[in-house]
């Protein structure tokens, strides 16, 4: 039985622990500093890799190596791991600090970051002064995704039905059709 089939693949790494052959433990001399957030039964055995220390952001304890881990996805509930390679290169190469840790698995991840581009790229396009049609129906579009997210609540889609109200009437088919999917997904967010 494969006890990995049902966890989240990642892109990169897959589903399945990356054996290593290597598993140290803690040592009370401190040659040996396993992360606090892969405790026994969490980290997966003979998957660790040596950390570089001269990378990692300042810490009061270092971390010597890194172990896959299990994770469960705060979002979708789903099982992932949270990969020994994943970790050298969050910790050693983007400078997260030793206390981040991986809360969602790579899909919640991506969406997480996909609305994060949109209610930005919805405050830039807020404040264009004189919009033109194209960026209007951008605006229309990250409001919406941003309502369905339900990372705003329904009171934006009031400048959303406004924004589609003021459009010319005469739009060449694409728009119309696009301006069409528009309306109706402002409806369908406010129920």
């Amino acid at each position: 039985m494969d006890d990995y089939a049902d966890f989240v693949a990642h892109p990169r790494y897959g589903r399945r622990p990356r054996l290593t052959g290597l598993d140290p433990i803690p040592d009370p001399l401190g040659r040996v500093y396993l992360h606090w957030h892969s405790p026994a039964g969490i980290r997966i055995p003979y998957t660790a890799i040596a950390a570089d220390l001269s990378r990692q952001p300042r810490a009061t304890i270092p971390v010597t190596h890194y172990f896959d881990a299990k994770r469960q996805c705060r979002d979708c509930q789903r099982s992932f791991l949270f990969f020994a390679e994943e970790q050298k290169y969050w910790y050693e190469e983007l400078g997260f600090a030793l206390e981040s840790d991986c809360v969602r698995c790579i899909g919640c991840r991506q969406a997480q970051r996909g609305l994060e581009q949109k209610r930005e790229r919805y405050a830039e396009l807020l404040h264009v002064r004189d919009r033109t049609l194209e960026l209007d129906l951008e605006l229309a579009d990250c409001c919406l995704a941003l309502v369905e997210a339900r990372v705003f609540r329904e009171r934006p889609l009031e400048r959303v039905r406004a924004i589609l109200n003021r459009l010319p009437r005469e739009l060449d088919a694409a728009t119309r059709d696009r301006v069409a999917a528009l309306r109706a997904r402002s409806k369908s967010a406010e129920r």
